[in-house]
């Protein structure tokens, strides 16, 4: 793991580790999307690249003639709560998500006909504890697959052509205030998701779900031991030392760090050459910073993950 750990002080701390060995038998990245991210009539993951920049080369609208754009056609997702993250584009199909209770559209952009609509059965109390807004940030595809992690922390993979479910699994729990709101990212053949509820008190987490099934890989917490950090403590530094063993316990008061917020409902990207991917935690719980004395490692930081194998206690996992 490298970790860029934004201390109280305003000091920025870099720290090192690979929290995962490259295995020979796993394809690098998945191959398919990094053909696909290169065609600019294609918009295969949140950001349209792994880099995340949202940008497209394609310049048929320019400052000259934005101007004179007119509506084509437009479509109605029936949800009237804020809409976050675009749609994905693959060949001549488009996939659009919505607020809760997250629907799933698949349109034929030739024809404007809607293929095929998803939407799940969600508890709608749900609402209640999600923190801004009931959100999405967007959808995640691969191996005919479009990928939605719910409101309720259900990630289901639907079938790119039918939108039936093929698995689904559940990331958390909202009755302890755990949602979802974040776009997640395939890599090799995981999809990484995080999870969102720093607002009430949930240690932050990122897993990783095999593609083809739905069972976890690893899962990395954001405070906590280092064995459930997945952090070797010898290998990752701080201001170029080793952490040390468990340096995220030694920065909370007692038994704060199980309710140490650190969640991960923001975007990931993924650097294929270095093999790495790179998301951000959030605010530390509780919002009064009088309550939960110390650093309060690893809110607020930088990650970057390797995603094959999780590293875990000097063995590959």
């Amino acid at each position: 793991m490298l970790v860029v750990d934004r201390l109280r002080s305003g000091v920025f701390a870099v720290a090192t580790v690979s929290l995962a060995m490259l295995s020979p038998t796993v394809a690098q990245a998945n191959d398919e999307l990094l053909e696909l991210q290169k065609d600019p009539n294609q918009w295969v993951m949140w950001g349209g690249n792994y880099d995340g920049t949202r940008y497209s080369p394609l310049d048929q609208i320019n400052a000259k003639n934005a101007k004179d754009l007119q509506v084509a056609w437009t479509f109605s997702t029936g949800v009237l709560r804020g809409h976050e993250g675009g749609p994905l584009v693959l060949g001549d199909t488009m996939f659009i998500h919505t607020p809760f209770p997250n629907k799933v559209f698949s349109i034929d952009l030739n024809t404007k006909a809607l293929n095929w609509e998803y939407e799940p059965k969600q508890d709608s109390s749900v609402i209640a504890v999600m923190c801004c807004d009931t959100v999405n940030r967007g959808l995640a595809y691969a191996d005919g697959k479009i990928f939605l992690q719910q409101a309720d922390t259900t990630l289901v993979a639907l079938d790119q052509k039918t939108g039936e479910v093929v698995w689904k699994v559940v990331n958390g729990d909202p009755k302890v205030g755990a949602t979802n709101t974040n776009a997640p990212l395939v890599v090799k053949d995981k999809i990484i998701t995080g999870i969102s509820g720093g607002e009430f008190g949930v240690r932050g987490y990122v897993t990783a779900y095999n593609i083809k099934d739905g069972s976890v890989a690893w899962r990395a917490y954001s405070t906590g031991p280092d064995a459930e950090m997945l952090v070797d403590p010898e290998k990752t530094t701080a201001m170029l030392k080793p952490i040390g063993k468990n340096s995220s316990l030694e920065t909370w008061e007692g038994d704060q760090w199980k309710i140490g917020g650190g969640t991960t409902w923001g975007w990931f990207s993924y650097d294929p050459e270095l093999n790495l991917v790179y998301y951000g935690t959030g605010n530390p719980s509780t919002w009064n910073p009088s309550q939960r004395p110390g650093d309060n490692r690893y809110s607020m930081t930088i990650m970057h993950v390797m995603p094959i194998r999780a590293w875990r206690n000097g063995s590959t996992k």
